[in-house]
Parts: structure tokens; sequence; C-alpha cells
């Protein structure tokens, strides 16, 4: 907030009527460079499940740039310099729960900012500087790691309880079951009377195999059924499979969660004593570190990618997911309806033993 405009804030809090001055503050906030600024690290920040990163997506989502008053706008202006300031990557990444295919300006745990002797500054910063005793420095260390470990337990948690929701959806799961036996079911059927029309004896309909008539139905049920069927055939298996491979993840992590939550919890905790005992190596030497931003996750591991449990909704909402589920809706209602066609067809045909 520039001069004049602290003069409008006090005069306002002094009683005067500023409102016309508030519109030229309101567009200067929306057109600042710190709202910018917020907006991009944001964007980042949505691919980063740390509880900071949230609170930064969340603290973003919720600012209502609209002051009523001068004294609003200068509230507003405030949060916005807070937030674009704290929305950097150093500040929200855990290095505990950092996606391990992360790739970003974030190279080493040392960028990552650290509270120690009442500042802010990045970690090598801190095992570098020579007017902070080695104590003071490790114990400030050992805050941090203690809130990446708590942030870490909270996701491992937020985990457990996706996977309750999924096991406690009793009409949600058998809805689903039915729904993909049903697509099975058709698809068996489909396959099934297409091999029938072709090997089964009936000299009617096959009379058009070689001489194709388009005044008679039976002649689209040759041509057009099997073209429909081949095309939906591809679409549903390549669906299939990308659906499973999606799933595959999710549904392994489920099941080793169920039973084995605690082996999860043990984990981390023990790569929260192996990173003190990395960093305090680090101060021991005084040596800056470098290229380890990624070496103590534990997001994707030996056991689960926790990562697949929480993210799947979101890869079910995905453009190419969306595309594919659409496209297959389209090609089953297409060979629903040409398999319709085509069974009453050569079922009357084969009835009266006539070409239709």
């Amino acid at each position: 907030m520039d001069g004049k405009m602290k003069f409008y804030l006090l005069a306002e809090l002094s009683g005067w009527n500023c409102q016309a001055y508030l519109k030229d503050e309101r567009k200067k906030v929306q057109e600042s460079e710190s709202l910018s600024i917020l907006k991009d690290n944001v964007r980042k920040a949505k691919g980063h499940l740390s509880g900071k990163a949230r609170e930064v997506v969340r603290s973003y989502e919720n600012l209502r740039i609209d002051p009523k008053t001068i004294y609003q706008a200068f509230l507003i202006e405030n949060s916005i310099d807070y937030l674009a300031l704290h929305s950097f990557p150093e500040y929200y990444i855990n290095p505990l729960a950092i996606d391990p295919d992360y790739e970003g300006e974030i190279t080493s745990i040392g960028d990552l900012v650290f509270e120690c002797a009442g500042e802010e500054k990045p970690l090598n910063d801190i095992i570098l500087d020579e007017n902070i005793g080695d104590r003071e420095k490790k114990e400030a260390v050992s805050r941090q790691l203690d809130y990446y470990l708590l942030d870490m337990e909270q996701i491992v948690s937020r985990s457990i309880a996706r996977v309750k929701k999924e096991a406690f959806r009793p009409k949600s799961d058998m809805v689903s079951a039915i729904t993909r036996f049903l697509e099975v079911l058709f698809f068996v059927l489909a396959n099934f009377f297409l091999f029938v029309i072709y090997i089964v004896p009936f000299e009617a309909f096959h009379s058009f195999l070689g001489q194709p008539d388009p005044k008679y139905l039976m002649t689209y049920v040759l041509y057009v059924y099997p073209v429909v069927i081949y095309v939906f055939d591809i679409v549903f298996v390549l669906f299939q499979s990308y659906r499973a491979r999606l799933r595959e993840s999710f549904d392994y992590a489920r099941r080793f969660l169920a039973k084995n939550a605690d082996t999860i919890y043990e984990t981390i905790r023990e790569t929260r004593d192996d990173l003190y005992d990395y960093i305090c190596g680090a101060i021991n030497n005084r040596m800056a570190l470098l290229g380890d931003i990624k070496d103590f996750s534990r997001l994707k591991d030996a056991y689960i990618d926790l990562r697949s449990v929480l993210l799947f909704d979101n890869l079910k909402k995905k453009r190419t997911y969306l595309l594919s589920k659409g496209l297959l809706l389209m090609m089953t209602t297409i060979a629903v309806i040409a398999f319709a066609f085509s069974f009453i067809v050569y079922l009357l045909g084969a009835i009266f033993g006539v070409a239709l």
C-alpha cells in the first residue's frame, strides 16, 4: 500500500468517507504483482500433497478480493503479500512426502526454509552459519522434521480414510459390479452373435454375402454389424486395460493399508530419524546439502504408492479418462442398437425362413 492509500486508510479510520478511492485500490490489488505470483505458485502447489501446499491452495481459494472499505483493502493486500511470499516450494515441500517423480527448481533439502534463531532461512544457510551453535541448529532441525513427520503421518491417515471410505460403500460397489458385469455380458453376447450369423447355416441370409442388396435389411446385418462390433471391441478392450492400469496401484494400496498400516507409520518414523542423522552430519562437517530433495521420500516406496490412493479420484477426472469413457459409452450405445436391430432381423428371418 503506497503512501497515498495509507493516508486514506488513516482518514477512514478517523471517520472520513473514502469510498471514492476504493475502486482504484480494488483494481490495484487485482492487478498486483503479488497476486500474479500467488496464482502461478498455487498452480504448482496443487501438484503436492503436503499440508502446507494444501494450505496455500486453500487460502488462495478462500480469498475474496472485493473490499468494501479501505481498511478491508489493506487487509486483503497484506494477506496476498504474505501468501505470495510463503507460496514458493521451499516453504511447503516436505522431503518425506515429495513426489519421487518431482522435477522442479528445488533440488536439495538444503533449499527448504527452516526456522532457527528466530529467523526463517534456507537450511544450507543455517548449516553454514558460524554465528549459530550446532546444538541450536540441531534443535531447529529436529522441530522441523517433527513437523514433516506429523504431516506425512496425516497423509497416511488420509490414505487409510480414503481406503475405508471405498471399503464401506456397498451400494456403490454393488452398482459398479453390476455395471461391469453387464458390460462384459454384452461384449460376450455381441461377439457370440457375430460368430453365429456367419457360422450357422442360413441360406436365405448368407445369399447376401456375395450379392449384397441395399433393399434387404439382412445386407446391413452382414456388412454393418461386423464393422460396428469390431470397432466396439477395440474401444472396449483398450478402455478396460486403461482403467485396470489406473486402478492397479490403488487396489494394491487398499489391500495393503487394510492390514499393514502400522508398517507404514514405522517406516516413515525411521526415515525421519535417518534424515535427522543425515542433516546433523552436514552440520558437524559444515557441508551444504546438494541434490537430495527426493532421497527421503516415502510417498511412493517399496510398500505402496500413497499418491495413487489420494489422487485416484483426480485420475478419473482427467481429460484422457473422460474422453475414453465417453468414447466407450458412445460405441456401446451404437453397438447395442446394432445388436438389437441385427438380432431381430436375423431371428425373424430364421423363424419365417425368408430374406428380409
